[in-house]
């Protein structure tokens, strides 16, 4: 065989290679479909709302550490607001916490986190942070107050 035609049948197989092991890496990864608790119609994983009747599943956060360990807060308002006074929708006992430290904002479908000028911050996934758009599965810390936000 020559030699030009050899290292295009080398370079063709090593391609489709690659292509077969990106393929089956990506299949690994399929979500379920999940059925609206409204309507009862399916829904595509990657809906935030259902598109049929417009349902918006509840976003919650669920405490793993800290003064409400155990807990889950529904993040049922507009604005969710987390301190360590009276007057917050989460109050957090905890000397960690300033007084008014941050608050959660649902904006349509999302959630965004703020911290609003706190003495140590807030930090999503171990990253300090002013200001963050949540996803199921992140894992905050205010003060020694740890949480996971979730949604149905």
């Amino acid at each position: 065989m020559d030699t030009p035609v050899l290292v295009a049948l080398i370079g063709g197989g090593l391609l489709l290679l690659l292509i077969v092991v990106v393929l089956m890496a990506r299949g690994g990864k399929k979500q379920a479909p999940r059925t609206c608790p409204q309507c009862r119609r399916s829904m595509l994983p990657a809906w935030e709302k259902c598109m049929f009747c417009g349902f918006t599943p509840a976003a919650r956060l669920d405490f793993i550490m800290g003064p409400l360990q155990g807990q889950t807060i529904a993040l049922a308002e507009e604005v969710t607001t987390l301190g360590s006074v009276a007057g917050n929708t989460v109050v957090l006992a905890d000397p960690a916490v300033s007084r008014k430290h941050a608050g959660i904002r649902r904006i349509d479908t999302q959630y965004e986190l703020a911290d609003f000028g706190s003495t140590n911050g807030v930090y999503v996934n171990g990253h300090k942070m002013a200001k963050k758009t949540l996803q199921p599965g992140d894992l905050l810390r205010i003060g020694n107050t740890e949480m996971v936000f979730r949604r149905d």
